[in-house]
């Protein structure tokens, strides 16, 4: 399956009180597609942004996540139209909030959810890998820290995280304190992605049965 980005709509929304620092969030993001594309490897990602440096699209590689920019000359969701009508046979699940792409490429038979669903189960992938790590290593003082600690880099020290590139990816998130933390340790993880069958329409099982990929 093909999971294609709405890339500056996922980021304005999932860092929608933090301004000035797109550029980083992007990098940081596409690390965590990485990660994430690394676990699934049943999944195609594409991820678009608009501009880049050349009048035309270019295309980038980064840990198996394929990277558009849109070129000067046309908008991320031009490309993403252009990419879903090309390849209309082929399954494909749009990430956006953007209600006319989302209305345009349906006529295509693409299905899609929302930014910040899909956000979360990034996210999710990455704390679930930590929760494990801190499970192996028996860190009892973990959770009494996690109560107690303000700053987030501080809830980790004297950690092992040698290896550990899922914390690795926490730590370069601008969580700002242990209570951001907090949050995604203990609600990203309980994120139910199960529906009762029974009760979807034909369009809804459709839907849920690419989600289940993810």
């Amino acid at each position: 399956m093909i999971v294609l980005i709405d890339g500056y709509n996922l980021l304005r929304h999932a860092f929608a009180k933090e301004k000035g620092k797109l550029i980083k969030q992007r990098e940081q993001f596409v690390k965590q597609l990485g990660y994430y594309k690394n676990k699934k490897e049943n999944l195609q990602i594409i991820i678009v942004f608009d501009g880049g440096h050349a009048k035309h699209a270019t295309r980038e590689i980064h840990a198996g996540v394929v990277v558009i920019y849109s070129g000067q000359k046309r908008s991320a969701d031009d490309w993403i139209l252009d990419f879903v009508e090309k390849n209309k046979e082929k399954e494909i699940l749009l990430v956006t909030l953007d209600r006319e792409l989302k209305d345009k490429c349906s006529n295509f038979g693409v299905d899609n959810i929302s930014v910040k669903d899909f956000y979360n189960l990034v996210q999710n992938s990455i704390v679930q890998d930590v929760e494990k790590n801190i499970l192996e290593t028996k860190n009892k003082n973990f959770i009494y820290k996690l109560e107690k600690t303000e700053k987030f880099e501080d809830l980790f020290e004297g950690f092992d995280n040698k290896n550990n590139k899922a914390l690795d990816l926490l730590m370069e998130q601008d969580l700002g304190n242990s209570e951001m933390f907090k949050k995604d340790f203990e609600d990203l993880h309980k994120i139910n992605r199960q529906t009762k069958s029974n009760f979807l329409s034909k369009k809804d099982k459709k839907l849920q049965k690419k989600i289940k990929k993810l």
